[in-house]
């Protein structure tokens, strides 16, 4: 039986991966790229002087960080997602045979 948290992520990431995985890619890490740069900018500017010794160079990085970071958050998330997507399938499917025997 599936539950109705279940129900509601498979509805959702049926939704989600309908289209074409570039356009998951692209959106999904261009969101994580920017809350991720906010996050290491802030933390940054609380407990570090980098700013003052690493100068324009440093935004740089802290954007090229924030990309990786985007792109492996939203790698993840698509490989959980589907992960667990054909772990619920397969237990209802395993549930569905065993019924028949």
């Amino acid at each position: 039986m599936i539950s109705n948290s279940e129900r509601h992520f498979i509805n959702h990431w049926i939704e989600q991966k309908s289209g074409p995985k570039w356009k998951y890619y692209f959106q999904f890490t261009f969101a994580w790229t920017v809350v991720s740069f906010l996050v290491i900018f802030f933390l940054t500017k609380l407990f570090t002087n980098a700013w003052e010794t690493g100068g324009r160079n440093l935004i740089f990085l802290l954007i090229g960080l924030s990309f990786i970071a985007g792109f492996l958050a939203t790698h993840f998330t698509y490989f959980l997602s589907e992960k667990r997507f054909t772990k619920i399938l397969k237990r209802e499917e395993n549930k569905g045979e065993q019924k028949i025997i």
